[in-house]
């Protein structure tokens, strides 16, 4: 029997990580993730960044600290509106001019997406559409490992604020239970939160909880949001015979599902007979 509950190489879990706004605490975040090699996904706000009197992250820096160390950049619209009071035509400003400004810092290809404030309406996913981007954050956190069915409207895990008891779950099923269906742990907030009187969680006990998942990180893919996408969007494209037996992989990347509960590598391009 096959089934579609594998990442990359094969592994059952995967883990993501979502901050906004390139507040001054992105820096030592990143140093954090860099420590414990796990990746993340940096929302950024064009006008501040570009703006030489903001305290947060800089334009100069961008790529030094997010790209060239794996973690990707994406879109938070260029002054962090609420998009749903706005006109379609200025919410497609908003998102593309964003991705257009953080494109020319960057040199990369920004397809990401943050909802200011998480609010949107039907108007924002038609401007997220035109701006080719591909998958919007919410902050509806669901408390789940599941994979969001439309990309668009992405449901976090867990704020990492609510984190400890579902990192604790999380790292013990991927690390204990190797026959668990697996899921997707995908955390969110602003890195500035860690530093607010009485934080439920702080720097010290953030890294607490990345020591635990990074010791669980042999069946544990940690990715950027634009990764996983990537990735689901691959394995949702592989194309079945009638009777089960053939399974061709149409894209460019390597797809693993479970033949009888072990894991099958679906090449780029490549066809599988069972």
């Amino acid at each position: 029997m096959i089934t579609f509950d594998r990442f990359k190489d094969g592994k059952q879990f995967a883990l993501t990580f979502s901050y906004d706004d390139g507040c001054p605490q992105d820096r030592r975040i990143v140093e954090l993730f860099n420590k414990y090699g796990m990746k993340a996904t940096f929302n950024l706000i064009s006008s501040s960044v570009t703006n030489p009197a903001s305290r947060g992250v800089h334009a100069d820096e961008i790529k030094s600290l997010y790209a060239d160390n794996g973690h990707e950049i994406a879109c938070h619209s260029v002054n962090h509106p609420n998009l749903e009071n706005m006109r379609l035509k200025d919410q497609l400003d908003e998102i593309f001019c964003d991705r257009e400004a953080l494109e020319k810092i960057t040199g990369t290809i920004v397809r990401g997406f943050a909802f200011p404030y998480g609010t949107y309406n039907n108007d924002t996913l038609k401007a997220m559409e035109t701006a080719s981007i591909v998958y919007g954050r919410t902050v509806k956190s669901t408390g789940k490992f599941t994979v969001p069915e439309d990309f668009r409207l992405w449901n976090p895990t867990t704020h990492h604020e609510e984190c400890e008891s579902r990192v604790r779950y999380f790292a013990r099923i991927a690390k204990e239970e190797p026959w668990n269906a697996g899921g997707l742990l995908y955390i969110w907030g602003h890195a500035y939160e860690f530093d607010e009187d009485n934080a439920p969680v702080g720097w010290e006990k953030f890294e607490d909880m990345l020591k635990i998942l990074h010791g669980s990180l042999d069946n544990i893919w940690s990715a950027t949001n634009i990764e996983i996408y990537d990735y689901v969007q691959a394995q949702r494209s592989i194309r079945i015979s009638a009777d089960g037996s053939i399974l061709y992989n149409p894209t460019d990347t390597d797809v693993w599902v479970s033949c009888d509960g072990k894991p099958l590598m679906i090449g780029a391009c490549g066809k599988i007979e069972l």
